[in-house]
């Protein structure tokens, strides 16, 4: 069966809350000018000779109104005020939060209050307060991100953040996209940037990030989120061993390889590969996994297209043929993940469709 391929893609207990008193420094700078002049006409004269014995002092309001400020002045206040708003409005928020999504908000506007204070300048007379509050958001963001792990969920197939390990078509929802990005394809990486903060993903997974301006919307700890969520009593992709082992029971046998990063575990002849703990791979030969790959419902007035096709992201491809694959395979160093249908296959090259296989016609493709 011939093998379609993109020629362009190949290659707990309450804590104690926080106050906070904002104090913006004023400064006024009072100069006396003295003109005076030698040599110069008799008009310039007369004037230095009126500011020589009219002595007053004359004095300026500072900065003036349209003043856009310069690094060391007045913008120097600007990063620990916005950083102080942040936390208030997280310590307001972690009173009435109830529901994991309001926790994540919480820890998300502490990440934000802790970059902008590591943002106030070292020459900044409220650099060590700065460097204090980070101590203490820190402290404030742990006890958040836990409360974001173990507190029931309102909606668990509404994400509003991602994690390490997400796939590109979250990111894409939440973030929006990237204002550059770059793609190395020899090494399978892609590089986005929103603002000053940076997203790096292998294989259309995300690996590393620097949430260098507090704008990304992810938590550093917590339970892997993907765009694909499991629906009650399965697990999908992204779920841990322990959840796995839980829903499915106790495993036949179990195969560990060479690096400690990989372990497989069987079900009779189905398999279920982990990486770090998370699935990344599976195959449901005997048809008694449990597994789900569902996504959240489309936005008010949208509507699931009929086909998919060439250079489609994985999302796309799993709403229109509307059915869990049978088996998944991924090989970041090949760069390559394929989803397995019932009469077809479709291959992905760093999160989206690359090249198909279309057996029996039955894969919705154009």
């Amino acid at each position: 069966m011939t093998k379609h391929s993109h020629p362009e893609l190949d290659g707990q207990n309450p804590q104690t809350l926080y106050t906070f008193e904002l104090k913006r420094p004023g400064q006024v700078l009072r100069e006396r000018l003295t003109w005076g002049a030698v040599g110069l006409s008799v008009g310039l004269g007369l004037a230095a000779g009126y500011m020589l014995l009219n002595s007053e002092e004359r004095s300026w309001s500072w900065p003036p109104a349209n003043f856009t400020g310069k690094a060391g002045e007045v913008a120097v206040e600007a990063p620990f005020r916005q950083g102080a708003e942040q936390a208030m409005s997280a310590a307001e928020l972690t009173q009435t939060a109830e529901f994991s999504e309001e926790w994540a908000e919480v820890a998300l506007l502490w990440q934000q209050a802790i970059a902008s204070m590591q943002a106030v300048p070292k020459a900044s007379p409220d650099s060590p307060l700065a460097q204090e509050k980070v101590v203490e958001y820190e402290r404030n963001l742990q006890y958040a991100q836990s409360n974001v792990a173990s507190r029931a969920s309102r909606a668990p197939n509404d994400k509003t953040y991602w994690t390490l390990g997400s796939d590109r078509d979250l990111v894409l929802a939440i973030q929006g996209t990237p204002s550059q990005t770059m793609q190395f394809q020899a090494s399978c990486q892609q590089t986005w940037r929103y603002g000053d903060s940076v997203v790096e993903l292998n294989n259309g997974y995300v690996k590393q990030y620097n949430n260098l301006d507090g704008s990304l919307r992810v938590l550093a700890e917590g339970p892997m989120v993907l765009s694909a969520q499991a629906a009650p009593g399965t697990w999908t992709l992204g779920s841990s061993e322990a959840e796995v082992v839980q829903i499915q029971g106790t495993p036949t046998r179990q195969e560990q390889y060479t690096s400690s990063r990989f372990t497989t575990l069987y079900f009779d002849q189905s398999s279920v590969m982990f990486e770090n703990g998370q699935v990344i791979s599976y195959l449901n030969s005997d048809d008694n996994l449990k597994v789900a790959l569902q996504l959240p419902p489309l936005a008010q007035g949208r509507v699931v297209p009929e086909f998919w096709s060439m250079g489609s992201s994985r999302a796309e491809v799993l709403r229109v043929e509307g059915q869990t694959p049978v088996a998944i395979s991924r090989n970041d160093n090949n760069c390559e993940e394929v989803f397995y249908f019932s009469e077809g296959e479709v291959t992905f090259r760093q999160g989206i469709v690359s090249g198909y296989r279309n057996q029996g016609q039955a894969l919705q493709v154009r």
